[in-house]
């Protein structure tokens, strides 16, 4: 199979076995486009995470279906609380461990929201932490909420994916 090249971000990638860039999901996208910018730090990538993309998908989701935008949800709960409750056992007694959430609402698309995290000082630091080896992302879209679209970007060290 020929390799097929396309820009991504300012960054060419190499796909060997996708059969189109059509298939290059809003995550897969979302993940080259946070390495491509901890890789301008020499930082090393940060690997996909099936129990912070549940969360971040299901805090996605809650934002969007009650029509709000926070950190802390209307049930109380925390990035820290849902994270752990989605199984990133990051709250354990190992030393080190730590999380971080990312959120942002109306951009349109991954490269729209990738931006908007660069330019704000918390959310790059979230993403160049060199101590994060491990990402997950939610987005979810109500046309009735106020801002129509929602993402949220969970980092995470020291538990099992």
């Amino acid at each position: 199979m020929r390799a097929k090249t396309i820009l991504v971000i300012g960054f060419v990638l190499l796909l060997s076995s996708l059969p189109s860039a059509s298939a290059i999901t809003w995550q897969e996208q979302m993940l080259v486009s946070i390495n491509s910018i901890r890789a301008e730090k020499s930082l090393a990538p940060l690997a996909m995470c099936r129990p912070l993309a549940k969360s971040a998908q299901g805090y996605a989701k809650v934002m969007a279906s009650q029509n709000f935008f926070d950190h802390t949800g209307k049930d109380g709960s925390t990035p820290g609380s849902r994270i752990q409750k989605a199984g990133y056992d990051w709250m354990n007694p190992k030393e080190g461990s730590m999380i971080a959430e990312n959120i942002a609402a109306g951009q349109n698309s991954v490269p729209e929201v990738m931006k908007g995290w660069r330019k704000s000082k918390s959310h790059y630091k979230n993403m160049v932490t060199p101590e994060f080896t491990h990402v997950g992302f939610g987005m979810a879209i109500n046309e009735r909420s106020k801002y129509k679209k929602y993402w949220v970007q969970n980092l995470g060290f020291g538990a099992t994916c």
